[in-house]
C-alpha cells in the first residue's frame, strides 16, 4: 500500500482439488484491512477466456472468488487497486 493505493502482485499456483470460493492466499503478518475488500479480476485460467476475482479479508487472507477445477492453472497478474476510502488498517 502507498498513495492510497494497493499494488496486488499474488503467486500463482495450480490447483491439485476441485475448490469452491477458497482462502488461497494465507498472510499471518503485515496489514489488515478494517472491511473486506474486493481485489477485482486478479488472475486468469490458463487455456480458458475466463478471469478470477478475489477478495482481501479482514484476518489478512486472499480468498479467490467462484473457486477451480483440478488441473487449471491459474495465472495472477499485477493490478493497483484504489483504497476505499472507509477502509482502515491495523
Amino acid at each position: 500500500m502507498r498513495n492510497g493505493l494497493i499494488y496486488a502482485d499474488l503467486s500463482s499456483f495450480k490447483s491439485n482439488v476441485n475448490i469452491d470460493n477458497f482462502t488461497v492466499w494465507l498472510y499471518k503478518s503485515g496489514v489488515k484491512p478494517s472491511r473486506t475488500i474486493s481485489l477485482g479480476c486478479i488472475a486468469n485460467v490458463s487455456g480458458y477466456s475466463y478471469g478470477k476475482q478475489a477478495n482481501w479479508n479482514t484476518d489478512g487472507s486472499v480468498t479467490l472468488i467462484g473457486g477451480a477445477s483440478t488441473g487449471n492453472i491459474i495465472q495472477c497478474f499485477q493490478k493497483v487497486i484504489p483504497i476505499p476510502s472507509d477502509v482502515t488498517f491495523n
